[in-house]
């Protein structure tokens, strides 16, 4: 059997069998097989077992808090103090993600659900859930932002004849039958013994027993409610919006929960957005391209007028500066990269097609005999259209 007097105590490495640099994942991991080789449940009626297993939980409850391990390391047992290994609730959440999709997690699955991730306090006050909606956004709306939008949810409201306590009018909540007015209740699971919340008061210490006939002892109502917001200009799409406090009313008088909007852009048929830049194509006359001149255009903040500088190639850029998107942290605006293409007409009058063949013309390469170039074929065709009018 194992010593029991403290000083006799085995060293914690030697316990989980790691060195004693092992980093946390190494204790993780060394913990986690030792607890899974010696769980009771593993081992009905072996006494040995569980004693391995206590004493390897033990180890792990001070290896793996850094301020527990310092002092361990240190002062060795004796910085522990006395009176036995206990559960502390805090640390249940480290039990649960260390066990998480093992069946071995069942062992403490219903500890973790009563302690409800640390949501209620102690006088019973729990503060209300988050909610979630997705709205839908044009793009100049999501560009500019709005001043005021008005929205409809349906969430629970304190109930306004009991004022969220849940009791009819002139009673009061009394004490617990279940747990005596204390709010919580000593259970055991094998040679574990800890303190958990009350299922029945939920941890209040209190129960109702003229519940409030408005709400049903509750303290809440579903109803519809208006929320007003402002959306800041340069919200992106896939982004949320915390609205603080219009989520769900708490209980007991704990606090609302948070609303989160969450954008749904609309494409626009004229920009391509990227982040706080935009993108666009420009469509621009072949002689301007050519020769080259002064055009307008017209951006998300009114017309601006380009340099077109002659010569320019098609599916080059022209930066606009700053006539992007608006940044949502910081000041000023993204850029808008105009994306060059040519713009054909579809009809010519006769003057400006006769035009366009003298142009042509005299940009054709030398001719060669029997040349059937492009140019040649083009410009005889030309000539053999002209003879026949006459």
């Amino acid at each position: 059997m194992f010593p029991t007097g403290e000083s006799m105590k085995r060293d914690y490495y030697e316990v989980l069998g790691i060195a004693r640099d092992a980093n946390l994942d190494e204790i993780k991991k060394a913990y986690r097989k030792l607890a899974m080789q010696y769980h009771p449940d593993q081992n009905p009626g072996n006494k040995e077992a569980e004693e391995l297993f206590k004493e390897a939980a033990e180890a792990y409850s001070v290896l793996s808090d850094a301020d527990k391990r310092r002092n361990y390391d240190q002062f060795g047992h004796a910085a522990m103090g006395g009176g036995g290994f206990q559960f502390d609730p805090n640390q249940f959440a480290d039990f649960q993600d260390l066990f998480k999709g093992d069946i071995f997690a069942n062992l403490f699955g219903g500890f973790f659900d009563l302690f409800g991730g640390g949501r209620m306090s102690q006088d019973g006050r729990e503060r209300g859930s988050d909610l979630q909606i997705e709205l839908r956004l044009s793009f100049k709306d999501a560009v500019f932002g709005v001043d005021e939008r008005v929205i409809e949810i349906h969430r629970l409201e304190t109930c306004a004849p009991c004022k969220g306590g849940g009791c009819s009018e002139g009673t009061h909540p009394v004490a617990c039958p279940q747990c005596k007015g204390a709010g919580h209740i000593a259970m055991r699971q094998g040679f574990l013994q800890m303190s958990v919340p009350c299922q029945k008061c939920r941890g209040k210490g209190k129960v109702i027993q003229s519940p409030c006939p408005e709400c049903r002892g509750e303290g809440r109502l579903q109803k519809k409610a208006t929320v007003r917001f402002k959306i800041p200009a340069g919200i992106d799409h896939g982004q949320r919006l915390r609205l603080l406090g219009e989520g769900m009313a708490g209980l007991n008088g704990g606090g609302n929960g948070d609303l989160y909007v969450i954008f749904n852009i609309e494409r626009d048929p004229v920009y391509e957005r990227d982040g706080v830049d935009l993108h666009r194509v420009l469509e621009v006359p072949w002689p301007l391209l050519v020769l080259g001149g002064d055009f307008s255009v017209e951006t998300l903040y009114g017309n601006e007028t380009l340099k077109i500088p002659a010569g320019m190639q098609v599916n080059q850029q022209i930066r606009v500066a700053n006539a992007g998107v608006p940044r949502l942290k910081g000041t000023g605006r993204g850029d808008l990269f105009l994306h060059v293409s040519v713009a054909v007409p579809k009809k010519l009058t006769s003057e400006q097609e006769s035009s366009v063949r003298q142009l042509l013309e005299t940009m054709a390469p030398p001719a060669k005999k029997e040349d059937d170039s492009f140019f040649s074929k083009l410009l005889s065709g030309d000539k053999s259209k002209k003879k026949k009018k006459k």
